[in-house]
């Protein structure tokens, strides 16, 4: 049985505008999230967007990179196509192609996933801890045509690679794995140069709120299942932005109005291939901020972790319940221990999801963390956020 659930639900600055007609863009603009981020690229290009150790990137030049994934996606002709529909089951069956992200967190991740939807495909999301069984049912059951993916899982995708036929195109991304490029696939970078960015920009204005946003689950009640949404619903529903205005459209003065340049810099330090952490990417790019990478990111490490929000300024950090807090409440216990406490003055919100956070690391955050608001926030793949509580910060500055 098919495991799909439907839910209900290039250069910078001085080519942003000549490649978009900003200047021309009605009041009304359709909430796909591939729209949104040109449009928010087009009024702030040289502000930061993603920032790394290895790479920082502003809007202009993540819109540019995206263009060019997307460009390099519709090259190899994943258009879309009324024809996928034939021989998948219906629950499945959808014009649009499936790009599988098999990536640890990285700026190629966000593009990845940033640029399929230009090109109107499907970001697949992976567990990069799958082993063949589950990794070969995710890129069969979600039909993926197309994979980017780590050097270090180079081994394990040519094993599995004679068993998947629909998968045809292929973007390596190195590592210090040292893994040689697998036979057929492209250097995700190379590709990028080659690529021709004003394809996906011809496809600016077929863009829709109805092209499909999918999250796989981890699998833990059985094999992984994914949860499509139309990307209208995803954003109002899972994400909850509110761009209409008194007349029930969706505004962009509503979005110029809600942007947070240099205000808003998130760091989702779960792997991305979870849906709470690339959600928190989203938003935050939806809002107009910048999204902070940390260094490690093949495992939890709290020392990283905090250089990576002091080093970038970061505003948010989401994590995962206690897991997650108490090796960080640890490493900022030991940095006062050393006398070298890490600069974390703009850090304004702990978000906590997809695990329980106990009152006593809560409290042990907000006594070490003055400033800061701790939010715990529930939800699911099929219903996006449900409940959300929050903790003041102890001293008693506004919960911005």
């Amino acid at each position: 049985m098919c495991a799909i659930v439907v839910g209900f639900l290039r250069s910078c600055q001085s080519t942003v505008s000549e490649r978009f007609d900003f200047e021309g863009l009605s009041g009304i603009m359709e909430l796909n999230i591939a729209h949104v981020l040109r449009t928010i690229a087009a009024q702030q290009p040289e502000s930061d967007c993603l920032c790394s150790e290895r790479r920082q990137l502003s809007w202009a030049e993540f819109d540019d990179r995206t263009d060019r994934f997307a460009g390099a996606l519709l090259g190899a002709g994943l258009l879309v196509d009324e024809r996928r529909r034939n021989g998948l089951p219906p629950e499945i069956s959808s014009p649009f192609a499936r790009v599988g992200i098999y990536l640890h967190n990285g700026t190629e991740y966000l593009e990845a996933m940033m640029g399929a939807f230009k090109a109107r495909a499907v970001g697949i999301n992976i567990n990069y801890r799958y082993l063949a069984e589950e990794l070969t049912f995710v890129l069969a059951d979600s039909a993926s045509e197309a994979l980017v993916f780590h050097s270090r899982f180079a081994p394990l995708v040519s094993q599995i690679l004679p068993q998947l036929p629909r998968l045809t195109v292929l973007f390596q991304v190195p590592d210090d794995s040292g893994h040689e490029l697998v036979p057929g696939a492209r250097w995700y970078e190379e590709a990028l140069v080659e690529a021709d960015p004003s394809v996906a920009i011809a496809l600016d204005s077929s863009l829709s709120g109805s092209d499909h946003y999918c999250c796989y689950t981890g699998g833990t009640t059985g094999m992984p299942k994914g949860v499509i949404w139309r990307q209208e619903d995803f954003c109002e529903g899972a994400l909850g932005i509110n761009l209409r205005d008194e007349t029930g459209q969706h505004s962009q003065d509503r979005l110029f109005n809600s942007l947070k340049p240099g205000r808003l810099r998130a760091l989702p330090t779960p792997p991305f291939m979870h849906g709470a952490a690339h959600w928190n990417a989203i938003s935050a790019l939806l809002a107009g901020g910048a999204v902070c990478i940390q260094a490690v990111p093949e495992r939890l490490d709290a020392a990283d972790i905090w250089r990576t929000a002091e080093q970038f300024s970061a505003t948010s950090l989401l994590m995962v319940g206690d897991a997650f807090a108490g090796p960080l409440l640890a490493e900022l216990r030991r940095a006062l221990e050393r006398g070298e406490p890490y600069e974390l003055g703009a850090l304004r919100h702990i978000l906590s999801g997809g695990a329980t956070l106990s009152a006593v690391n809560a409290e042990a955050l907000r006594q070490l963390l003055a400033d800061v608001t701790i939010v715990d926030v529930l939800g699911s793949s099929e219903s996006g956020r449900a409940a959300v509580s929050s903790r003041p910060p102890r001293s008693g500055a506004p919960a911005t």
